[in-house]
């Protein structure tokens, strides 16, 4: 049956007056004579009285309270001579006495005029076999007696799927080599120590103080002192250096003459006595002899 247009000329026995200042709908209305339907809101049925209908939505009364209000997304089921339409559409407006006007939602223009076809049955009693006829065929073929103007889905983007790839298990890379501590610049043989191997005692003379700390390379010209804290010394400043070696004290003075950072003094040595300076040697030439393998420490860990 041909039902386009006919939106624009049916007439029913409701005019689209406004009820209450809100609803304003351009298509004539019908009455339903509060026909049994259901308003589904959200995968809940709510029980409700069909007051009427046009082709832009409808006017029901709630039997039990709908407290979603307005701008939500509903389903209407109603009953046309003695055939059910499901609808989807949008709630308008609700009142206190469970008032609720709805705008239909048609994805298309043909569900629109299979709509004004069944509104033709409350208009024209002579129309309603005819409809009847097309409904049940369309009915037999979507295997329900429902006819279904439901509202189109919307394509969901699929979110694209990252392939988890396990992270494998990776050693931490070694620790960066530190920096190699300076060393005594002599033209004599130099013995290296172990921080703690020889405790050292520095005298300032001009400042009359005294820093600790150890020796770490001596030789017969002179020595590096690690000091035990940080603290910046004069160059070109006498001192006098103490220390043990091979279970023999040495009180030997010198000139600071270079400072490596803030913790490493290095010292030459300037008067010395004959019987020093072969004591000295000795001690040198016998600790290098009993560790062979000596090697220069790091002056950070202090550990070979």
């Amino acid at each position: 049956m041909d039902t386009a247009g006919l939106a624009n000329t049916i007439r029913g026995s409701v005019t689209s007056k406004t009820v209450g200042g809100r609803d304003k709908r351009a298509d004539e209305r019908f009455n339903l004579d509060r026909a049994p339907g259901t308003l589904i809101h959200k995968g809940v049925s709510i029980p409700c009285e069909m007051l009427d209908v046009s082709l832009s939505g409808c006017r029901l009364r709630t039997l039990q309270p709908f407290t979603a209000g307005a701008l939500e997304s509903v389903k209407v089921t109603l009953h046309i001579q003695e055939m059910v339409l499901t609808i989807w559409g949008i709630t308008q407006w609700t009142t206190w006495d469970q008032l609720v006007g709805i705008r239909f939602i048609h994805p298309t223009g043909r569900t629109r005029n299979q709509l004004a076809g069944l509104l033709t049955c409350l208009l024209d009693q002579t129309a309603t076999d005819v409809v009847k006829a097309a409904v049940a065929e369309e009915s037999a073929q979507r295997g329900s007696p429902i006819i279904a103007f439901e509202h189109p889905l919307l394509v969901q983007p699929v979110a694209p799927v990252h392939e988890v790839v396990e992270e494998e298990f990776q050693a931490a890379p070694p620790a960066p080599p530190l920096p190699k501590r300076p060393e005594l610049r002599s033209e004599f043989k130099v013995l290296s120590l172990n921080e703690g191997d020889s405790l050292a005692a520095l005298h300032l003379v001009a400042e009359d103080s005294t820093l600790s700390g150890n020796v770490l390379d001596v030789s017969q010209d002179g020595c590096l002192i690690q000091l035990v804290r940080p603290n910046p010394v004069r160059i070109n400043a006498q001192a006098e250096v103490t220390f043990h070696l091979r279970g023999l004290c040495f009180i030997l003075p010198g000139i600071t003459t270079e400072m490596h950072g803030d913790r490493m003094v290095e010292i030459r040595f300037t008067a010395m006595s004959k019987r020093k300076r072969e004591d000295l040697s000795q001690a040198i030439a016998e600790s290098i002899e009993l560790s062979p393998a000596s090697k220069k420490t790091d002056w950070f860990s202090g550990r070979s």
